[in-house]
């Protein structure tokens, strides 16, 4: 694992963390807010897959919760050029950072 993918990783780890922290705090006035807390819950297992036990499932987990992610913006009305944009931006830096170390994961 290079250090610019372990310096990303963890970048999106805590920055997911505290966006679940406060995803559930808007939950508790917004219950349709759940949706964001399990995906950004997901996003942070996926990300700790990869950073932690080195697990290639934790990329494909990433790109499920990002889908997900979009699908429920493209509900909340958002931007479909933001959806689209915020979908496929975190995996395609993860993936170019981790290409040349894809066999060392699992």
């Amino acid at each position: 694992m290079t250090t610019g993918l372990k310096i990303w990783l963890w970048i999106v780890l805590v920055l997911n963390t505290l966006a679940c922290i406060g995803a559930v705090l808007t939950a508790f006035l917004l219950p349709a807010a759940w949706v964001t807390v399990i995906l950004e819950l997901l996003t942070v297992v996926g990300t700790a897959m990869l950073l932690f036990a080195r697990k290639k499932m934790g990329f494909y987990v990433i790109c499920g919760s990002n889908v997900l992610g979009m699908i429920a913006n493209l509900f909340m009305g958002v931007n479909v050029v933001f959806a689209v944009f915020s979908v496929v931006l975190m995996p395609l830096i993860i993936w170019l950072l981790m290409k040349n170390t894809w066999y060392e994961f699992q």
